[in-house]
């Protein structure tokens, strides 16, 4: 961990993490534990966020300003839980198999996904229509939705599938199919006439 903390050059962002570290650390511990199962597995996950959010020091706290950070921690100590468990899993196949299997769900499904010419950027919003798509988005998958929340605070195509240990193509699949379903699901009563 420490030298996670040295190679951050900013007083102020290395007050900014030491902060998260503290006020997370438990959380991320109990999530990366419910999915690996293994204490020393658990820690690496947790300094691995924590890794994350030095490199992102601004998108974070741009995050803890609009009152997202409780959602975005849970969404990054989730993402990097599964895929320490996806590596590990992976390894411990291949030690015993010469078949190489692709765990990626989406790989078989359809490549050409149209964009609708309705982007979210265009919804009018009032207070009604924030509650009306937050209850859209909170039925949809949580791979949508973290897709979603990430776009939402500002992260990139790149940056989103780092996190997600995805590919950038994947988060591109991801958010036009999440734009799709919240449309389908009576997104398009949110737009402005």
């Amino acid at each position: 961990m420490l030298p996670i903390f040295l190679n951050i050059e900013d007083d102020d962002d290395l007050a900014f993490v030491e902060e998260i570290y503290i006020r997370y650390e438990k959380q991320l511990y109990s999530i990366a534990m419910s999915h690996l199962n293994n204490h020393h597995d658990a820690e690496d996950c947790v300094h691995e966020v924590i890794r994350i959010i030095s490199e992102g020091v601004e998108k974070f706290k741009i995050a803890r300003d609009f009152g997202y950070i409780d959602k975005l921690m849970s969404v990054v100590g989730r993402n990097c839980a599964l895929n320490a468990w996806r590596v590990k899993k992976r390894k411990n196949e291949n030690e015993y198999s010469l078949v190489k299997y692709n765990y990626d769900e989406d790989e078989y499904e359809e490549m050409d996904i149209p964009d609708y010419e309705s982007a979210v950027e265009k919804l009018y919003i009032s207070e009604e229509n924030c509650e009306q798509l937050h209850n859209l988005i909170n039925k949809l998958d949580s791979k949508y939705r973290d897709i979603l929340l990430l776009k939402s605070l500002g992260f990139d195509n790149q940056t989103i599938a780092e996190l997600m240990n995805i590919s950038n193509e994947l988060v591109r699949k991801r958010y036009s199919r999440a734009k799709k379903l919240l449309l389908e699901m009576g997104g398009k009563d949110l737009y402005a006439k």
